[in-house]
């Protein structure tokens, strides 16, 4: 009978392996044009969570960084959520402790300061990256359902 259990605990826990590896629009590999949203995305999403620089410490910002790569952070920004939370994955991996720094430090750093002395600089995520381009696609935010980005009226007859 305990062995019966383990069977089934071990196939449900292939399954939902199989179901994790295999979703749908994560990209298979993480661009550098991904790493360079996503870092920009994390300082101005950590900024965010953990209010003004003078009253930021260190303890809210790891807090905000233990949930960062969540879904629900990426929504308005240049690549699909999923992408985004695969990038942010890879990234984080490599530059959490200087992205927690560097947001701790803020100090009178307007957000864009801070996110290019941690992506260009600190990390050099954005090194060769087009940020003109990036720049004007998180002006004008893409929004996603689904996978799909959504145009502008259709995002206003949802309303």
């Amino acid at each position: 009978r305990q062995m019966m259990m383990r069977a089934v605990i071990l196939a449900f826990l292939l399954i939902s392996l199989a179901c994790v590896v295999s979703q749908p629009g994560m990209p298979k590999k993480v661009k550098k044009e991904h790493k360079c949203s996503v870092c920009r995305a994390v300082v101005k999403e950590l900024v965010k969570k953990t209010g003004p620089a003078k009253k930021r410490t260190e303890s809210k910002v790891i807090e905000a960084v233990d949930d960062i790569c969540d879904f629900e952070n990426f929504r308005v920004y240049e690549f699909p959520p999923p992408v985004m939370v695969k990038a942010c994955g890879v990234f984080m991996g490599d530059h959490e402790d200087a992205v927690s720094e560097a947001v701790t430090k803020q100090g009178s750093q307007t957000v864009d300061e801070l996110a290019d002395a941690v992506c260009l600089t600190r990390t050099k995520v954005c090194k060769g990256v087009d940020l003109e381009a990036s720049s004007k696609s998180e002006n004008g935010a893409q929004v996603y359902m689904d996978n799909n980005p959504l145009r502008p009226e259709e995002d206003e007859d949802e309303l």
